[in-house]
């Protein structure tokens, strides 16, 4: 199910930039031919209230082909569990909701915020990349990838090619990655702001709406990523990093399963509608990122991002960790980011009764909201050369929610709720690392 944006983030196909190492991470420990490198992790994410649940394992293995030549696969497997918030806002009294599939129901207690419990997804993500040196100075990669759940399925290739300047200390790289997705969501796709029905006791589903325009019962969305870089070493002791990417999305872009609460002046439901979003979406991200060795063996690193699209959505990313060795082959990480966004254009916490006809589209998803989000976290492991790995990350993310997208005929009713409560998050990573 297409339901949250964490999930989305790891299943979509990302860019490497490719600097002196033959790929990230992997410089210290691919030197000999014909050996496997392989990282395994298990990362447990669990949101508070009961709300998202997610256990994924992950696996990767790079093969020293010799010549500077690398063989990477990877595969992911991962299971959603618990409740999401389903878009509506809360009531004074119980409320009931149809189910995706359209033969159930489900019903929210008085005052509190509309979750969907009936969700949970299994996702199996596997990629495939080669990297080969086209010349003394320059490095071109290609790979594969594909992810598939049971009403989703995504495929992609992308290529990237890095050259080294200035006896390697000056590396410019560029990269493409295109992705097509199939979205067969439960019942079919809604119809863009139309009526939820009602009651779907009997078991009937609902095939049109209100004006008899029929449901979909499949949609189909591509996204082409391209990225440039610039990687300079500035003293033995120091990099910089800057990369600028554009993202462009064309298709199927609403999640099926979100909804939105038509309010009267007293901010209680009268109905319910779905979602509707465009359907394109151009991204704009510029990054920039510096390392630097301290004290001969703790390191420094510090990122920084911001993104903008046409959406409206504008964000800020501050990423910061300092990896402090407190004996040879043994260090600690503490880890802090700060992300803040502002809300999309079709923002609303609701829509007044009578404007969804005034409205292309909307959506109620607390992820196109302003909000401000901090991590906090500890990572302690090993750092052998010639031997196994090991590492264990615990992480606290809390996520807050502003006041935006209220409609003002209803401000003063919808006063009475908690329209966003605030999230909180635990994260557990757990990895291993070992040449086989």
């Amino acid at each position: 199910m297409q339901l949250n944006d964490k999930r989305r983030a790891l299943s979509a196909a990302t860019l490497t930039l490719l600097g002196g190492a033959p790929a990230a991470g992997h410089a210290s420990v691919l030197d000999g031919n014909g050996n496997w490198d392989i990282d395994t992790a298990v990362l447990v994410y669990s949101e508070s209230d009961s709300r998202v649940q997610l256990v994924e394992p992950v696996i990767k293995g790079t093969l020293n082909l010799g010549g500077e030549r690398y063989l990477t696969t990877k595969l992911v497997l991962d299971t959603l569990t618990g409740a999401s918030p389903n878009g509506a806002t809360p009531a004074s009294h119980p409320q009931t909701f149809t189910g995706p599939s359209g033969g159930s129901n489900y019903t929210v207690a008085a005052f509190e915020t509309p979750l969907d419990d009936t969700f949970k997804d299994t996702r199996v993500q596997g990629s495939v990349d080669y990297l080969f040196p086209t010349s003394p100075n320059g490095k071109l990669g290609f790979g594969l990838n594909a992810s598939s759940e049971y009403d989703f399925l995504s495929v992609g290739a992308n290529a990237r090619y890095a050259h080294d300047f200035f006896q390697h200390n000056t590396t410019l790289s560029a990269g493409v990655s295109f992705e097509s997705d199939q979205i067969d969501p439960v019942g079919g796709a809604p119809v863009a702001l139309s009526i939820m029905p009602p009651n779907a006791g009997d078991g009937e589903q609902e095939e049109d709406d209100q004006e008899g325009r029929e449901r979909s019962s499949s949609e189909s969305k591509t996204v082409t990523d391209l990225i440039v870089g610039w990687t300079q070493v500035i003293s033995p002791r120091s990099l910089m990093q800057v990369n600028y990417s554009l993202s462009v999305a064309s298709g199927y872009q609403t999640d099926p399963y979100k909804l939105l609460s038509v309010v009267g002046s007293d901010g209680e439901p009268l109905r319910y509608i779905y979602e509707g979003r465009p359907d394109s979406r151009n991204k704009q991200a510029l990054y920039g990122r510096y390392k630097r060795l301290m004290f001969d063996r703790d390191v420094f690193d510090i990122s920084y991002r911001f993104m903008t699209d046409d959406w409206g959505i504008d964000s800020h990313t501050v990423d910061l960790t300092y990896r402090w060795y407190f004996s040879q082959n043994h260090y600690l990480e503490p880890h802090l980011r700060w992300y803040n966004q502002t809300a999309a254009d079709f923002y609303h916490v609701a829509l007044y009764d009578g404007q969804e006809t005034q409205v292309d589209y909307a959506s109620a998803d607390p992820r196109l909201s302003e909000l401000d989000g901090m991590t906090l976290g500890l990572k302690v492991g090993s750092a052998w050369r010639n031997s196994g790995n090991w590492s264990a990350r615990l992480e606290l993310y809390q996520q807050q929610y502003q006041d935006t997208g209220i409609p003002p005929e209803a401000a003063q009713g919808l006063s009475k709720f908690d329209l966003q409560p605030d999230l909180t998050a635990v994260m557990l990573t757990l990895g291993y690392r070992f040449k086989w």
